[in-house]
């Protein structure tokens, strides 16, 4: 796993403080953790392919935490996205969103698949073959959650020859 911070503690977009979001890269995937303003100039600054992009996990909804998350959605629809796009947030975060796209005429060229959350209990949201996305809920003013990705263990393959060779050492 590699985490790549875009943005932290910055309730408004500053020159050298940016809204939060973060990348996390897990075999191959990214997945985005919230969208505050400017996360697509800090993907573009560490030449990170929007493509590539196909979970969005939003905390809550403060605008630091989403307010890029519409405008990303557009420039993906501009570069011509063939790819489904999750976004994973709390209820409320579908209205917000579809009614901006609709105001403006601007509905996707690909699909969007909203996953509402509001359970305060933790609960897996997302699983493949290699990892595990579960809630983490928190206390703030407004419902919230944490993600926790966690790696599936892997199958483990063994070389035969070089046990036997190992082996074979030690007698």
């Amino acid at each position: 796993m590699e985490l790549t911070i875009l943005g932290c503690h910055s309730a408004t977009p500053l020159e050298n403080a940016h809204t939060t979001s973060q990348v996390l890269e897990v075999k191959e995937h990214l997945f985005l953790i919230d969208c505050g303003e400017g996360t697509q100039i800090q993907l573009r600054k560490r030449k990170i392919k929007f493509s590539r992009i196909k979970h969005i996990f939003i905390s809550h909804l403060h605008g630091d935490h989403f307010y890029g998350l519409v405008g990303m959605i557009s420039t993906f629809r501009l570069l011509g996205r063939p790819a489904d796009l999750h976004i994973y947030g709390p209820k409320g975060i579908k209205e917000i969103i579809t009614l901006q796209l609709k105001l403006a005429k601007s509905w996707t060229n690909f699909d969007l698949f909203f996953h509402e959350l509001e359970s305060n209990e933790s609960q897996m949201i997302y699983e493949d073959d290699s990892l595990t996305v579960s809630t983490i809920p928190l206390d703030h003013r407004v419902y919230t959650n944490g993600y926790l990705f966690a790696e599936k263990t892997g199958l483990r393959r063994l070389d035969k020859n070089k046990i036997e060779s190992l082996v074979d050492c030690h007698m």
